[in-house]
């Protein structure tokens, strides 16, 4: 998560951590969110990755009754069950989302994808779904080390204006 504190550029970064990434469960990954996003405003910006997308967002349409959010980023997103993961099918089935918090409660979203995902088909219904700002990366792979990705520097390009405007 970034998030800034006043009006000028973003002087917090935080990167959360979830729990057991390789067995993932609903339940223990909402409780970390409770502890990682107590202090979401009007001016925080939320980056979430794959099956993040989905834990994080259904994590917001639980909590952004009252608060604003500057934006959520999206790479890679999905809600769809992934046939060559069914060990993945009780966390995606749990985790239901309310389209209308989200769209009233997160000013700006963006989903990015490639045209290539191996792991996850576009995920244009992730996208949709949000009402998000689609924007496809070419040969992107799934966004990891392994498909070469070591900078993100197309996200610090999306982050700027958004940290700026915050």
């Amino acid at each position: 998560m970034v998030s800034t504190t006043d009006q000028s550029y973003a002087q917090c970064s935080e990167i959360g951590f979830l729990p057991d990434a390789d067995a993932p469960e609903l339940d223990l990954w909402q409780q970390a969110f409770d502890m990682q996003m107590q202090d979401l405003n009007e001016h925080s910006i939320v980056i979430a990755h794959s099956l993040g997308c989905l834990a994080t967002v259904y994590y917001l349409s639980q909590h952004l009754n009252h608060p604003k959010m500057q934006a959520f980023i999206g790479v890679t997103g999905f809600k769809s069950l992934l046939p060559h993961k069914p060990e993945l099918n009780s966390f995606i089935q749990q985790a239901t989302l309310q389209s209308r918090v989200l769209h009233r409660q997160i000013a700006h979203r963006i989903a990015l994808f490639s045209n290539n995902g191996a792991v996850v088909p576009p995920p244009l219904q992730f996208g949709h779904f949000m009402n998000a700002q689609l924007q496809e990366v070419k040969q992107a792979g799934h966004f990891t080390q392994q498909d070469g990705w070591s900078e993100f520097v197309l996200l610090q390009q999306i982050l700027q204006p958004l940290m700026l405007s915050a």
